[in-house]
């Protein structure tokens, strides 16, 4: 009899242990629905912006190259104006990575897709320098970026707010263009 008590003490115990557990969470994903993807192994960063693009912002034509041991690829456009461009893939990355990387950082929508803006000021110069790492496809991201040079007229009086809103107008440009070539 005794021995009934201590096993039905057993079952009713890990009954309501197993009644009062709960299923973990599902991690919330920062980022809003994308509003379409782009399959970053295919983008050549250079071409996101147009001839007339570059002439618009006053950029010279873009130089790329690799990184990350040649999974990311980039292309600089050095600007007329003291303004430099970046456009950077990582198919490797997720956006997500970029969220507390540093502590400007924060979880911004641009042209619809989620991203991750930090503004810290430029090394050796201090000037504004704005970049966006955007959530373009799940593992993968792009990171946009605006920095501000000693050569630009204005430079003293620029604001990392005006950097990061003239970035973001490039970058959107920048989507467009590159969803039109994957015909999307």
């Amino acid at each position: 009899m005794l021995r009934w008590r201590a096993v039905l003490g057993a079952v009713v115990a890990a009954s309501t242990l197993t009644g009062c557990t709960e299923a973990a969470p599902e991690p919330v994903d920062p980022f809003p629905h994308r509003p379409y993807a782009l399959d970053v192994a295919i983008v050549d960063p250079c071409t996101a912006l147009t001839e007339k693009d570059r002439a618009a912002l006053q950029l010279r034509y873009g130089s790329g190259g690799t990184s990350h041991g040649g999974t990311s690829r980039g292309c600089t456009w050095p600007g007329d104006n003291g303004l430099g461009y970046n456009l950077q893939t990582f198919d490797d990355k997720d956006a997500s990575v970029a969220i507390a990387a540093e502590p400007t950082s924060q979880v911004i929508t641009l042209a619809g897709f989620g991203a991750v803006q930090s503004s810290p000021p430029a090394q050796g110069t201090g000037l504004p320098f704005c970049q966006v790492v955007l959530d373009v496809a799940d593992g993968s991201s792009l990171r946009a970026q605006l920095q501000v040079t000693p050569l630009a007229e204005d430079a003293d009086r620029r604001t990392v707010e005006g950097t990061c809103a003239q970035l973001h107008a490039a970058a959107t440009t920048m989507l467009e263009n590159l969803r039109t070539q994957q015909g999307q």
